[in-house]
């Protein structure tokens, strides 16, 4: 009887990380493969000048998302403190999903450390999504828009 119970709540907790995993990869930007960030190291934007693409020996899924590192230290980095280097929204652009909950793709360069947690952005030779959010961070303050940010990104969360 011990033996069904301890099975019936171990088939329980893989159900629901498999779950939450699922979740995670119909919500996140990501290429086919699950490759977060275009392959980005996410621990880069926070310790160098600007991010670097991590190579695809140096890689790591957590909870069912893959990233790549550029070195073993940052992998280590991220492993003791992945909620700290994930980028916040699924890795969607920080002006999209502040405005209207928009799930639109990146470009990995462009990004802004926000209280400690990495905002990316949409930008090619057109437009800047980035520049739109300083912009707009003079007639609304920068933590509101990270506050509706959050809560757009709980609402899509929580769907299927």
């Amino acid at each position: 009887m011990k033996y069904l119970f301890f099975s019936i709540v171990l088939l329980g907790v893989f159900q629901l990380q498999s779950q939450s995993e699922t979740s995670r990869q119909e919500h996140f930007n990501l290429a086919s493969s699950r490759l977060a960030i275009q392959g980005y190291d996410p621990v880069s934007y926070f310790n160098s000048d600007a991010p670097i693409k991590g190579k695809s020996q140096i890689k790591l899924e957590y909870e069912g998302v893959v990233y790549h590192f550029a070195n073993a230290q940052n992998m280590e980095l991220f492993k003791a403190q992945p909620e700290k280097y994930e980028p916040v929204w699924g890795g969607w652009c920080g002006h999209a999903m502040a405005q209207r909950g928009g799930k639109v793709a990146i470009n990995p360069t462009c990004y802004k450390i926000i209280d400690g947690r990495n905002v990316l952005f949409y930008k090619t030779i057109w437009a800047n999504a980035l520049t739109n959010w300083e912009k707009e961070i003079k007639t609304t303050p920068e933590g509101q828009l990270i506050k509706t940010g959050d809560q757009f990104w709980a609402d899509i969360a929580k769907s299927k």
